[in-house]
């Protein structure tokens, strides 16, 4: 399959984001405060846990992945990104790379993640609007500029659980008015099944994040044509991770990594 590579110009991103971002009719104070302009990009990409060195990075430009998700916070990050640096992001950047930033922080307080953080129902708010903080500083200590995207990764959680999934509500909408003050894009990771069907189900509701980054591993590449999310709600601002641990090599180089199609918001540098 062949995949299209374009850049949108500042206009058409915006313009996407304020048609596409929810369904008509829904009301105003769903989408408030604006997203800012950003770099909003249509190409195959990958993540991976740890960051790639940058002679990996470039043993890679023979791939067909054109965007990589790098993981930038977040206390419960599996690996902790220590050849990420400023420098890495620039010469990496320099060899033609679109970047999704990812921060991994306070999960669910009923998540199936083993991961230690979690979200306190009763400062739910409070909590992610100092996660939002911290992601906004350490991109921006990256050289991420304002217009950039950034993404919060929620693992699967039990969505029965209704204080659960209420407080992960909460955490998400204050986590994303804060990053969207600060001049950046709020994107939101999770699962089809838990955080991404109750996102869904928010539309109109309360503030949600500009742009959708959902994990279905069903193999397909694509972010429109595979039933996932209902017509229009976030077109044009959607990531599909359609498989995960899988091993490819390109350049003599082979590495573990999650596939994803990106049609909406990258890193701005």
């Amino acid at each position: 399959m062949r995949f299209r590579f374009t850049r949108r110009t500042a206009t058409l991103a915006l313009l996407a984001a304020v048609l596409g971002l929810v369904p008509a009719g829904i009301a105003e104070g769903a989408r408030k405060p604006r997203a800012p302009r950003s770099l909003v990009v249509s190409a195959p990409g990958f993540d991976t846990c740890e960051t790639p060195t940058v002679q990996t990075m470039r043993a890679w430009r023979a791939s067909p992945y054109k965007v990589v998700g790098i993981y930038v916070a977040g206390d419960n990050r599996a690996c902790k990104s220590a050849r990420l640096t400023r420098d890495w992001v620039k010469q990496v950047h320099g060899q033609g790379w679109d970047f999704l930033p990812v921060q991994v922080g306070l999960q669910a307080p009923c998540t199936h993640s083993p991961k230690p953080g979690r979200i306190d129902p009763a400062r739910a708010g409070e909590q992610g609007v100092a996660d939002a903080n911290d992601v906004v500083e350490r991109a921006a200590a990256l050289g991420f500029k304002p217009g950039s995207a950034l993404w919060l990764d929620m693992e699967a959680y039990d969505s029965t659980d209704t204080a659960c999934r209420v407080a992960v509500l909460d955490f998400v909408s204050a986590w994303s008015d804060r990053v969207r003050r600060r001049g950046f894009v709020a994107g939101y990771y999770s699962s089809l099944d838990s955080g991404v069907n109750d996102m869904v189900e928010a539309v109109g509701k309360r503030s949600i994040p500009d742009a959708i980054w959902y994990a279905r591993w069903d193999g397909k590449p694509t972010t429109t044509d595979d039933g996932a999310l209902p017509a229009g709600y976030w077109a044009g601002n959607r990531v599909h991770q359609y498989s995960g641990n899988v091993v490819e090599t390109y350049g003599g180089v082979g590495i573990s990594i999650d596939g994803n199609f990106v049609d909406g918001p990258v890193g701005v540098l």
